[in-house]
């Protein structure tokens, strides 16, 4: 298996990157895999956090890129310190804030683009115009595009129903993760601790969020060997970020995940990956039933299941 390499960026300041990269690299450090977390920001937050927190294994690189040198060289240095990491670790995360003096195609560098932001409407409008100028990474014909994933962060409880997603127009497609929710408790945990050890509705909604990364990852695997790479980005435009399908939400659950989870559509098909994992024709017959669908049905008719079959026959489109 090849190095899972994934890129948290944004542009903008205070939406949780770094934030998510110590503690997406802590997880998948928990998983068993041998992870390399690489700081590309000058004041190194993810990188303090992951050096001073109990020790789980993490390898922590903080290299500041010579933004100001301009040219290709911020790009090449990031690329040198990328695959030197990637030739000995099993996932490298990368921490960057984005600026214009960085090239796009570093982004083909990467099999997922996290792109944290929270949910007011100027902060997504910002998120908009930043993949809006990025659309031709993510749409890419000539090279493998990185899928995309934005991250809700530092969601408040009120938030959780929210519509700003089915409001704002985003001009490519990409997944969306469960909410991060905003606790002090995470605040505290700084320098501390990891998110995913919390006990309460922030640790709960980071460990669906970790989840939600790894069926990425799995999706893009199978997308790729069925040499349809370019399918595993094709979700959405838009979603409608109010909406929950509670036939995915197990009886046992307790209401704070369950709760954690609206914030994800059903259309969001990451932390409930079923492809390559259930067929139809290994469903027991009552399952089958249910979770058929006409061939076409709506999106917002469909069950995870259904969404991610048509998906995968290529039904879906931008």
């Amino acid at each position: 298996m090849s190095t899972f390499k994934v890129l948290v960026t944004s542009q903008k300041g205070g939406v949780g990157k770094s934030t998510v990269s110590a503690n997406l690299a802590a997880y998948f450090r928990r998983q068993g895999q041998t992870v390399t977390m690489i700081d590309f920001d000058t004041h190194g937050s993810s990188s303090t956090w992951l050096t001073r927190a109990p020790n789980i294994g993490v390898v922590v690189q903080h290299h500041i890129l010579p933004l100001d040198q301009g040219g290709n060289r911020p790009i090449l240095d990031a690329r040198l310190h990328l695959r030197r990491a990637a030739s000995s670790t099993e996932v490298v995360i990368c921490d960057l804030t984005w600026t214009d003096s960085i090239a796009g195609e570093l982004m083909f560098e990467f099999d997922l683009v996290i792109v944290p932001t929270s949910v007011s409407e100027i902060e997504l409008a910002a998120t908009a115009g930043f993949l809006s100028r990025h659309r031709w990474v993510f749409d890419s014909a000539i090279h493998t595009p990185p899928t995309l994933l934005v991250s809700p962060t530092r969601v408040q409880p009120e938030q959780l129903q929210s519509d700003v997603f089915s409001k704002q127009r985003f001009p490519v497609s990409f997944m969306l993760a469960p909410p991060i929710l905003e606790a002090q408790t995470a605040r505290e945990m700084f320098e501390r601790g990891y998110l995913m050890d919390l006990q309460d509705a922030c640790g709960a909604s980071f460990n669906e969020f970790g989840k939600s990364v790894c069926a990425a990852r799995d999706m893009r695997e199978s997308m790729q060997g069925a040499r349809q790479p370019a399918t595993a980005n094709r979700v959405m435009r838009s979603t409608n970020f109010s909406s929950a399908n509670p036939a995915t939400a197990s009886a046992k659950r307790n209401s704070l995940l369950s709760t954690t989870s609206t914030l994800s559509s059903q259309y969001s098909i990451l932390g409930r990956h079923r492809m390559q994992k259930i067929r139809p024709d290994e469903m027991p017959a009552k399952q089958a039933a249910h979770t058929a669908a006409p061939p076409n049905a709506p999106i917002a008719a469909m069950s995870i299941p259904q969404f991610l079959k048509r998906m995968s026959m290529g039904v879906m489109s931008k």
